[in-house]
């Protein structure tokens, strides 16, 4: 039978390292949040490149599924005529994509 020293040792020697079973999974959390700030950080300056390259004469979707063409670009809106003789004013934020005539999403590496 143990003495009632070695069970007051063996609890104090079990209490002491508490903190350690956690610290794996807080570092495994830890790169999850970094890795997933950074790749938004990527998409967001994507979207402001594709955004700042956005000129007149290119075919734009809008947020709302609206497609168009930009004929005025402004500081912080696009003219888009989406059809004969009707244009809209669209928020710059409010553009989802550039597109070719075909649909097909244009790349937008600023090249």
């Amino acid at each position: 039978m143990m003495s009632l020293v070695n069970i007051a040792a063996a609890a104090a020697k079990s209490q002491g390292s508490g903190w350690l079973p956690l610290l794996g999974p807080i570092i495994v959390f830890g790169v999850m949040i970094f890795f997933m700030i950074r790749s938004q950080k990527k998409q967001a300056s994507k979207r402001q490149q594709m955004l700042d390259h956005i000129k007149k004469g290119d075919h734009v979707v809008a947020a709302g599924g609206i497609h168009g063409s930009i004929v005025e670009v402004k500081d912080k809106t696009f003219t888009v005529q989406i059809a004969e003789n009707v244009k809209v004013e669209v928020s710059k934020g409010g553009v989802s994509g550039i597109f070719n005539e075909s649909g097909e999403a244009q790349a937008t590496d600023g090249k």
